[in-house]
């Protein structure tokens, strides 16, 4: 009889890619937060500003009559995100633990489908602000569904590069564009704040002949870091923070997308207790019912592993909503490459 001997297979190390999206360094929630909107639509009044000021009145006639600001509404329907993930029989039922052998992970697997959806979901939130701002419109055609939101942004907002192409060091001047964005807030009630652009700008602007004569006259030249360029960036316009962001996401051929391309630059300014755009999140019957419909993210698990013949798990995770943009004017944005 020949002797059973222990197998060396082991299994005790787990590697997850992760060249996808990263939902938790998302940073459009910073001017575009997802708000509450108790309704099946997309809403709000705009109150237009007091403009002129008070004329010269001569004794003994009658003041000068002037109008109260006009107050007009804008509306827009809202737009429906939604997907599920099923689970059949065999998925659930051969699970199996990573990192394990024989450890069964049917509750983890739905889990991890959770997970995966909400990461979409996020992607799609996160997908949804920078499109907005840098196109300034949504044009959505899929899976049968086709509609188009313009948001109307002043043809100011966007700034004209092209005799500023970033891609020439040696014609590009970075300061003299982003001074041009800054000084455009002028008489729009805000001022500029932030902006952002990714690592392949960002390295154009740090290149560029004029930025780096500009730091050696002001004795940063030390500054200059490839791995970190917002300080020296900063030196430009001092008043604006400036961020570098290169997240994005896989599409479905799984070619990496990115939030902000290269050469777009975006930047956007607010006035304080005010705010440039929000996320309109509608009511949907996945929160709170028939009776008491809420808006926000939702979640629901399916489980009929157990009730029907063919046992199977259906995760639907979603959000019905869209972004709005209260102050066009309070954008700005240039292609330089």
């Amino acid at each position: 009889m020949a002797l059973q001997f222990p197998t060396t297979q082991e299994l005790n190390f787990v590697i997850r890619n992760r060249s996808g999206a990263n939902a938790a360094n998302f940073i459009g929630n910073s001017f575009c937060p997802i708000v509450p909107v108790y309704a099946k639509d997309i809403e709000y009044d705009v109150l237009e500003p007091a403009f002129g000021m008070t004329q010269a009145h001569q004794i003994g006639t009658d003041p000068r009559t002037v109008q109260i600001p006009k107050m007009g509404t804008k509306r827009t329907g809202t737009a429906y995100w939604k997907e599920t993930l099923p689970l059949s029989e065999e998925k659930l039922l051969y699970a199996r633990l990573a990192g394990t052998l024989n450890e069964r992970a049917g509750r983890d697997l739905v889990f991890q489908g959770g997970l995966q959806l909400d990461t979409r979901l996020d992607t799609r939130i996160e997908w949804l602000r920078w499109k907005s701002v840098i196109a300034g419109l949504l044009d959505i055609e899929e899976n049968n569904v086709k509609y188009m939101v313009d948001y109307k942004l002043p043809a100011k907002t966007d700034i004209s590069a092209a005799v500023n192409k970033w891609s020439d060091p040696t014609k590009s001047d970075p300061a003299a564009l982003l001074t041009e964005m800054v000084q455009g807030y002028r008489g729009t009630g805000a001022a500029a704040r932030k902006v952002f652009m990714n690592s392949f700008t960002a390295g154009q602007a740090v290149q560029s002949a004029k930025f780096i004569e500009l730091l050696k006259q002001s004795n940063f030249v030390g500054m200059l870091s490839p791995l970190d360029p917002t300080p020296a960036l900063k030196l430009m316009i001092p008043k604006v923070e400036f961020v570098v962001y290169d997240e994005g996401y896989l599409d479905e051929d799984k070619n990496f997308q990115m939030f902000i391309p290269d050469g777009e630059i975006v930047m956007v300014g607010d006035y304080p207790g005010d705010k440039v755009m929000d996320f309109a999140s509608t009511i949907s019957l996945h929160n709170g019912g028939i009776e008491k419909p809420q808006p926000g993210k939702f979640s629901i698990v399916e489980d009929e592993s157990q009730r029907k013949k063919n046992p199977h798990v259906d995760i639907t995770v979603g959000i019905y909503g869209l972004p709005r943009i209260f102050h066009p004017d309070w954008i700005r944005r240039a292609k330089v490459s």
